[in-house]
């Protein structure tokens, strides 16, 4: 992982009401949709869109739709290679 793309990254997460999404999805292991984010969340669901785009934009997450059902699903991978830059930089 480059420099800039965990900087992406990283910022995507310093957002309070972002990092708590993230969480939310990262711990649905089979998906959540956006309205249980929402709930879950206590997050305005035209707000939540707008974080879930961050979040999709940098990465962190994918989208799935079914009909009329978005469902979000946390990028695992991704999350363990930002961990890994990280824990390279300090070993």
């Amino acid at each position: 992982m480059e420099n800039m793309e965990a900087v992406a990254k990283l910022s995507a997460l310093a957002q309070p009401t972002r990092l708590e999404i993230f969480l939310a999805i990262a711990r649905a292991t089979t998906g959540i949709t956006s309205s249980d984010v929402a709930e879950q969340t206590d997050t305005m669901p035209n707000n939540t869109s707008v974080h879930l785009s961050v979040l999709r934009n940098a990465g962190l997450v994918t989208s799935s739709k079914k009909g009329r059902t978005v469902t979000y699903t946390a990028e695992r991978e991704t999350v363990r290679s930002l961990a890994e830059f990280l824990t390279r930089a300090i070993v």
